[in-house]
C-alpha cells in the first residue's frame, strides 16, 4: 500500500463521516421560525437594509422589489444597483446603500444576534444545502439540533438581517424568508 492509497482511504473515511453527520440533520423549518416562499423568476441579488432590518431588497430582470419580512408585503420600487460594487439604493430607504449578494458575488451575514448561524455544504455538488445552526450549535458536533433549510441547485445567497430576526435563502426561481416567531 502506498502513501497515496493511505491518503485516498483517509479521504473516503472522512467523506463517509461527514455524510453520516449530514444525514442526521432534520430538514424543514426550524422550531421558533416561520417560512414564506416567493416565486421570483431570474432572481439575481438580494440585500437586507441595515437601517430597517425587516426590509429585504430583491433584484431580478422584472425590476427591484422591496419585501417587508415582518408583514410579507411586496412592493415594486425605483432605484438603482451597481453590479460591480454590489450595492443598491432605493428611494423608500432613503440614502442607505444596501449591500447585495447573489449571482455576481457578495455575501449576507452568516451569524444572527442570538448566536444562530448558517453554513453551507455541498456533498453532492452542484446541489447545495444550507444548514441553520441555532444558539451556537455546530452541525458537525450536534447535527440533531440543526436544520437543513435548503437542499437544491443554484444557491444565490443566504443570510441574516442585521437584527437576526429574519433569514433569506435565494436561488434563481425562489426566495425563502424565515421570520423568528
Amino acid at each position: 500500500m502506498t502513501a497515496m492509497d493511505d491518503l485516498l482511504q483517509a479521504e473516503a473515511a472522512h467523506r463517509e463521516r461527514l455524510l453520516s453527520l449530514l444525514g442526521q440533520i432534520p430538514q424543514g423549518v426550524p422550531r421558533g421560525w416561520t417560512r414564506e416562499r416567493y416565486a421570483v423568476g431570474g432572481l439575481q441579488y438580494i440585500g437586507f437594509s441595515a437601517v430597517r432590518p425587516e426590509k429585504l431588497l430583491c433584484v431580478s430582470p422584472q425590476g427591484l422589489r422591496l419585501i417587508d419580512c415582518k408583514t410579507g408585503e411586496k412592493s415594486p420600487c425605483d432605484g438603482d444597483f451597481d453590479e460591480d460594487n454590489l450595492i443598491a439604493c432605493v428611494p423608500p430607504l432613503g440614502d442607505e446603500l444596501i449591500p447585495l449578494a447573489g449571482e455576481g458575488g457578495g455575501a449576507l451575514r452568516r451569524f444572527g444576534a442570538a448566536g444562530d448561524a448558517l453554513d453551507t455544504a455541498a456533498p453532492f455538488w452542484p446541489k447545495t444545502q444550507v444548514i441553520f445552526m441555532p444558539a451556537f450549535a455546530i452541525w458537525q458536533q450536534h447535527p440533531e439540533a440543526c436544520h437543513v433549510i435548503f437542499d437544491d441547485y443554484e444557491l444565490r445567497a443566504c443570510g441574516f438581517s442585521r437584527c437576526g430576526d429574519y433569514m433569506a435563502v435565494a436561488c434563481p426561481h425562489t426566495l425563502d424568508i424565515y421570520r423568528r416567531r
